[in-house]
């Protein structure tokens, strides 16, 4: 695995802010700045060279068979959980990756004690982020071992009719972790932050998607990074066009095209991938 770094305009920390190991194999450092008001969103992808995110087949939607498992981009997912609070996932991605836990040493497992080392450095209460559900119709398989690790701290974040359908489902067991906020089967972007930084003190949110769920936070202007990993391949939206890219249903007239300002670019020495971070 190498990466290099063909550009880096995110500027310097007034000292090193991942651990040398972490600096040495991201080619760099990374570095998000204080928080404002409100959790500090980023998300990341990985998209083929036409824009696609997910193959939308079963057992082969996930971002792996888009990067073609590359390690690059797998470490640099690591890196990521590594320094958020949180990870926000929607029901469709956590359906889709069963027995997966969203935590650094889960992606990139070479890594495990470095990213849990470099979390002790920052002041990170806990080894690991805490894993947030986002599912409006309650539409969630709390026997995952997610709900069972008692390392992770998680959370389902869903509607009235959701918790009304899992509280159907799982009766006195369901746990308290899942939480209802006002929608009919959407939550509000602003509602959940909220919820994060008031009662979790989240600061640094890092949102894996899937588009569905990325959408409103880029209309709402809820986003303020992209981690965009550019795989070397192409796949073609399908016979019915239902491959989506990571904006998912957002259809934006021109003139409220949402612009993106350069930080840095990397490139996977040896597959060609392309490794993008631009703020929103």
């Amino acid at each position: 695995m190498k990466l290099t770094t063909l550009y880096d305009g995110s500027g310097t920390p007034s000292s090193p802010y991942l651990t040398t190991i972490l600096r040495t194999t991201y080619d760099g450092d990374v570095f998000f700045g204080d928080s404002s008001s409100t959790p500090r969103v980023v998300c990341n992808f990985v998209q083929t060279l036409d824009g696609i995110v997910s193959l939308k087949i079963p057992g082969k939607s996930g971002g792996a068979e888009i990067s073609g498992r590359n390690q690059e981009d797998a470490f640099i997912m690591g890196v990521l959980r590594a320094c958020a609070d949180a990870v926000m996932i929607g029901e469709e991605t956590f359906r889709n990756a069963p027995g997966h836990v969203w935590t650094a040493g889960c992606v990139y497992p070479t890594f495990v004690e470095a990213f849990q080392t470099f979390r002790k450095h920052v002041g990170k209460v806990s080894p690991h982020p805490l894993n947030v559900v986002v599912s409006g119709r309650g539409q969630v398989d709390l026997d995952q071992p997610l709900f069972r690790d008692t390392e992770i701290h998680s959370l389902v974040l869903t509607t009235h009719q959701g918790a009304a359908r899992l509280h159907q489902r799982y009766g006195a067991t369901l746990p308290a972790t899942v939480r209802v906020l006002p929608g009919e089967t959407l939550l509000a972007p602003s509602d959940m932050m909220a919820l994060l930084q008031s009662e979790y003190g989240i600061h640094l949110l890092l949102h894996e998607g899937g588009p569905t769920l990325l959408a409103p936070f880029v209309e709402q202007a809820c986003l303020d990074e992209i981690f965009l990993t550019v795989s070397p391949q192409v796949i073609g939206r399908g016979p019915t066009g239902d491959r989506p890219s990571f904006s998912g249903p957002l259809g934006l007239a021109p003139e409220q095209a949402i612009w993106g300002t350069l930080l840095s670019v990397k490139q996977a020495d040896k597959s060609g991938h392309l490794f993008l971070r631009y703020q929103i």
